[in-house]
């Protein structure tokens, strides 16, 4: 059969245009799957493409699910950073565990507490808590989070609220998430409040029944002489003012304990307090045993402070000074000042306070010789209080002795005005 020449060479005109379309069809194909690779996140445009109006729909739907994937994977991008910041930074030791009771991972609490090198290692051996392995058991068996106190015995003995969340699936690991919460300084604070209900109630418990004992013998006893009577009367009046300078005191400290943490803002003379302190002192007749010598410079010296509070605050380190030290020579009250800095000093050359006993001074109740102080009408508070006013004044309260030589009370003001003195 013959075939004419002109349809041969439309026949190869068209197969030549089918494979050139072809080839541009493929190219297209190509560069969209190049982009889809290559993928920066930028839309994918038809327009570079031969046949763009064919794959127009196509571009559109996969940017639509690109776009998608870009917002789907930002968010979880943005709770992985959230999770990882979240725990890292977390205040309290957290640490993750696995079915093998191995530690996978821990916050960096955990590795301040426990040391950075306890990832992979057995939860027993990281954590020195007795009950631990009843307390994961009860959590994986009761599929729940379970909370309880125990005493943390390494590496300090510290008192911590546990919290387990029982056995988790994550892929084929069970891991389980536990917290641990520092409860010390709760127990401390509430051991010092039955320490102080306890001591109070003890200092109060003295005078009381002397005042009971005392009126019941005057009560029962019609022939009691005279002068029996006022010993009776004077010894009630003494008790009776000590527990009302108990009260007080325990007044005054609850008081600034409320304000502690305000500090003043009014402008004090230090030359002033001191003058008034010594005069108090005075009035009071307490330089009849012992001398007190003030180095009170002509200047005057300001301060931000409450002048009522660093009354209490010079007056109490004096007394106690001329109270409890036996001193040899006088006392000695100076102000030194070393550029904005303020030094108040009280020594005494007395019979002074053992090592480890200097910072029991500041401690509620405490009494180098409690008969001694007893009788003395001190109350164990004037220390206490003075150190909690110093706080609030940001004040730096340091406490030098030595046994038969004496001791020092040193006070120093911090401040950054330039003109202390005028």
């Amino acid at each position: 059969m013959f075939v004419h020449k002109d349809i041969i060479i439309v026949f190869i005109f068209i197969l030549l245009v089918c494979l050139l379309f072809i080839f541009l069809f493929l190219k297209d194909l190509r560069s969209v799957i190049k982009n889809l690779q290559n993928f920066s996140g930028k839309p994918i445009k038809s327009s570079r493409l031969f046949f763009f109006k064919l794959y127009e729909p196509i571009i559109f739907n996969l940017n639509s699910i690109l776009k998608k994937y870009q917002d789907n994977y930002r968010i979880e991008q943005l709770r992985v950073f959230f999770f990882n910041y979240f725990f890292q930074h977390f205040p309290d030791p957290l640490l993750i565990i696995d079915q093998r009771l191995q530690v996978i991972e821990f916050n960096s609490a955990s590795g301040q507490l426990l040391g950075e090198n306890i990832k992979n290692k057995n939860i027993f051996s990281v954590l020195r808590i007795p009950e631990l392995s009843d307390l994961i058991d009860e959590s994986q068996k009761k599929k729940k989070p379970i909370e309880k106190e125990v005493d943390l015995i390494y590496p300090s003995e510290r008192i911590y609220k546990i919290w387990i969340s029982g056995s988790r699936d994550v892929g084929k690991n069970k891991l389980s998430f536990i917290r641990l919460f520092d409860t010390t300084a709760e127990h401390n604070l509430q051991n010092l409040q039955k320490d102080f209900i306890a001591n109070a109630s003890h200092e109060l418990k003295t005078p009381i029944s002397v005042i009971i004992g005392y009126c019941e013998t005057l009560l029962s006893e019609k022939n009691t002489t005279k002068n029996i009577k006022e010993s009776f009367l004077k010894t009630m009046g003494n008790e009776a003012e000590r527990m009302s300078r108990l009260v007080n005191d325990l007044l005054s400290l609850s008081r600034i304990e409320r304000t502690e943490f305000s500090p003043p803002d009014e402008k004090v003379n230090l030359t002033d307090i001191l003058k008034n302190v010594q005069k108090i002192c005075k009035e009071r007749k307490l330089f009849k045993r012992i001398d007190c010598k003030f180095l009170i410079p002509k200047k005057e010296i300001f301060i931000t402070g409450d002048e009522s509070e660093l009354n209490q605050v010079f007056f109490n380190i004096i007394e106690n000074a001329i109270t409890h030290s036996q001193s040899k020579k006088p006392i000695e009250v100076s102000i030194k000042i070393i550029k904005d800095v303020v030094n108040l000093t009280v020594e005494d050359f007395g019979i002074g306070v053992a090592t480890q006993n200097i910072p029991l001074l500041t401690k509620r109740f405490f009494r180098v010789d409690p008969s001694r102080s007893r009788n003395s009408g001190n109350t164990g508070l004037g220390l206490s209080i003075v150190k909690h006013i110093l706080n609030r004044h940001n004040a730096n309260f340091h406490i030098e002795s030595e046994i038969g030589k004496g001791s020092k009370f040193l006070v120093t003001f911090q401040t950054n005005s330039p003109n202390l003195l005028q």
